[in-house]
């Protein structure tokens, strides 16, 4: 094996380890806080599960579980814009507050490849 080969297999086995390190260990993600007005969950198949959510206006808790292998990010589409509500690890659960007001919303993950490959939804405010 040459240098850089060596190199490039040490990098990769800290990446994975490094993965690993991030998981809740059992396969599922963390539990949600307990405040959170509503639970989504980010799956390793490019989906948000449920698609549809239903939050109370001014200032919901969304919470985020990943399944273990990627990470995502919960962002609504707003006038003029995005706001990203959370994002976690793979494995890992986040949560933040969607500040918004009543109306209905598309939510989808912002990370390259993630929403074209379906990872989008609505987000009903009331």
């Amino acid at each position: 094996m040459t240098m850089s080969r060596i190199a490039r297999t040490a990098v990769v086995l800290a990446v994975a380890a490094g993965m690993s390190a991030c998981s809740s260990g059992s396969g599922e993600p963390a539990p949600p806080p307990d405040d959170a007005d509503a639970v989504v969950v980010g799956t390793d198949s490019f989906l948000f599960e449920p698609a549809e959510v239903q939050v109370p206006a001014g200032g919901a808790v969304v919470a985020l579980q990943c399944e273990p292998s990627l990470p995502h990010d919960f962002v609504v589409e707003v006038a003029g814009g995005e706001q990203t509500v959370t994002e976690c690890a793979g494995g890992q659960t986040g949560s933040g507050e969607a500040d918004l007001e009543a109306g209905t919303y598309v939510f989808f993950c912002s990370i390259p490849g993630h929403r074209a490959a379906g990872m989008e939804g609505t987000l009903t405010v009331g």
